[in-house]
C-alpha cells in the first residue's frame, strides 16, 4: 500500500516536471507572471481585507510602514532625509536610495496595499532575471529556479502581510551576480553599487566579483566606476547636511556598546544577558569576510559560488540579521535546488527553526517572553544555520546547470509551435 502510494507521488511529479519542460520561453514568462498575481495577490487581499484591519483594531504595529510612509513625505514635501527627519521621529540609518524608492507607491495613495503591490513587484523582478539572464544555461531548470525563488516563503510574506522593503534588497543583491555571470561587468558593478547606497548589504560582494576579474587594471576599473557612482550619489548629502549624513553609517558599523541586533547570535546573547561589544562583532564579521574571500581565490570558486559562500558566512557572523536576509542564500541555492531535491528540502527546512528564532526574539523585545527564552532562540538559529552550511556544502561539492556550456536560448516571445509569433499569425492568416 506504502509503496503504491509513493509510486502514484512519483508519477505526479514526474507528469508535473514534463508539462514544465514543454513550456515554451513565453508561457514560462508568463507563468511567472501569472504565480506572482496569484500568489501575491491573495496574500495581499488576506492583508488588506482582514489582517490590517485587525491590527488596527487591536493597535498592533508589526510592520515599518509608517516609516516609509513618513521619508516618503518629507521628500514629497521638500524636505531632505538625515537633516529634516521630525524631532522624536524614527532617525534614518539606511543608504538614501532606498527612501526615494518609496516615492512610487506614496504617489499611488501612500496606503500598506500600495506598498504591497510595490514589493511584489521587486519579488517578481528577482524571479524574471533569475530566469531570463540564466536561460542561456538551461531554459527549463533556469525557469524552475525563479519558480521556486518567486515561492519562497519569507520573500512573499515580507513583500506582502510584513510590508518590508527587502524584495528591494533582494533583486539589487542578486542583479549584479546575475549579470556578471552574463559577461555585463560593467553592468554588474554599477548595479552592486547602487544596491550598496540602498542598502549596505550589497558591498560584500563586490570583493567576490572583483577577484574574478583577470587583471589589475581591469580591477581598478571597476574600482574607479563604483567610486564616481558613490561620489554622485553622496556628494548631495555631504555638501547639505554633511554631519546628519555621516552618522547613518554608524548603525551598520556597530557603533553602539551592545554590537547585537535582530535575531543575529550575538543579538540573543544580548538578549541573554551576555552583551558583546559593537566593536566586537565589527572585528570578527571583517575578519571572516576576508578569510572567505581568501578561500573563495584559493580554491577558485566561480562567481555565483564565491558569492553564496560570503553571503552565507556573512549571515552567520554579523551582528545584525533578520529572518528576511535569508532570501539571498535561498536566492542562489535554488540552482542546485532546481534538479536537486536534497538541497530544496534543505532550503524548505531552515525556515522552521529560523522561524522559531525570529518569533522568540520579536516576543523577547516586545516583553511578551522572558528573556531566558533567548538562549532557546540561539540553540533554534544554530539549527537553522547548520541546516543552510549543509545545503551550501552539497552546492560546493556537486555541478548544477551553471557548470554546463551556455548556448543561444529560444527567443522569449516565441510561440508554442517552434515559431516567432509573428510568423505562426502570418502563417494562420
Amino acid at each position: 500500500m506504502v509503496a503504491e502510494e509513493v509510486s502514484l507521488e512519483a508519477g505526479r511529479w514526474s507528469r508535473l516536471e514534463i508539462r514544465l519542460k514543454g513550456l515554451s520561453p513565453r508561457r514560462r514568462v508568463l507563468a511567472l507572471l501569472f504565480t506572482m498575481l496569484l500568489v501575491y495577490g491573495s496574500f495581499i487581499a488576506f492583508s488588506v481585507l482582514l489582517l490590517q484591519p485587525f491590527l488596527d483594531q487591536n493597535n498592533i504595529g508589526t510592520t515599518d510602514l509608517s516609516v516609509f510612509q513618513e521619508r516618503a513625505r518629507l521628500i514629497l514635501n521638500g524636505g531632505i532625509i538625515y537633516r529634516d527627519v521630525p524631532f522624536l521621529s524614527f532617525p534614518v540609518e539606511s543608504p538614501p536610495i532606498i527612501n526615494y524608492l518609496f516615492l512610487p507607491p506614496q504617489l499611488a495613495g501612500g496606503e500598506g496595499w500600495a506598498y504591497e503591490i510595490w514589493f511584489s513587484l521587486f519579488a517578481l523582478l528577482s524571479s524574471l532575471s533569475t530566469y531570463l539572464l540564466l536561460r542561456k544555461w538551461d531554459d527549463h531548470l533556469a525557469f524552475v529556479s525563479a519558480l521556486l525563488l518567486l515561492l519562497c516563503p519569507s520573500l512573499v510574506v515580507e513583500a506582502t502581510i510584513a510590508q518590508q522593503d527587502e524584495p528591494i534588497v533582494v533583486f539589487l543583491f542578486i542583479l549584479p551576480v546575475l549579470l556578471f555571470l552574463s559577461k555585463s561587468f560593467k553592468g554588474a558593478t554599477v548595479s552592486v553599487t547602487l544596491g550598496f547606497w540602498t542598502k549596505f548589504l550589497s558591498i560584500i560582494l563586490f570583493p567576490a566579483m572583483l577577484l574574478q576579474v583577470p587583471t589589475w587594471k581591469e580591477r581598478f576599473r571597476h574600482i574607479g566606476l563604483a567610486a564616481l557612482i558613490s561620489l554622485a550619489v553622496a556628494l548631495p548629502f555631504l555638501i547639505i547636511c554633511p554631519y546628519e549624513f555621516l552618522l547613518f553609517p554608524t548603525y551598520y558599523m556597530l557603533a553602539d556598546n551592545d554590537g547585537g541586533a535582530g535575531m543575529s547570535a550575538v543579538g540573543l546573547m544580548s538578549d541573554g544577558g551576555l552583551v558583546i561589544p559593537g566593536a566586537v562583532g565589527a572585528l570578527v564579521t571583517v575578519a571572516a569576510l576576508i578569510a572567505t574571500y581568501w578561500f573563495c581565490w584559493k580554491h577558485k570558486l566561480d562567481v555565483w559560488r564565491s558569492c553564496l559562500l560570503v553571503t552565507v558566512v556573512f549571515l552567520s557572523i554579523y551582528p545584525m540579521i533578520r529572518l528576511s536576509y535569508f532570501i539571498i542564500p535561498f536566492a542562489f541555492l535554488t540552482v542546485w535546488a532546481a534538479e536537486n531535491r536534497r538541497v530544496l528540502l534543505r532550503l524548505l527546512g531552515m525556515y522552521v527553526p529560523l522561524t522559531i528564532a525570529n518569533v522568540l526574539d520579536f516576543s523577547i523585545d516586545d516583553g511578551n517572553v522572558p528573556a531566558m527564552y533567548a538562549w532557546v532562540a540561539l540553540v533554534a538559529l544554530i539549527i537553522g544555520l547548520l541546516i543552510l552550511a549543509d545545503a551550501t556544502r552539497i552546492a560546493l561539492r556537486e555541478d548544477c546547470f551553471l557548470d554546463r556550456s551556455p548556448s543561444d536560448p529560444l527567443p522569449i516571445w516565441e510561440g508554442d509551435d517552434g515559431q516567432p509569433l509573428g510568423e505562426a499569425s502570418r502563417e494562420a492568416s
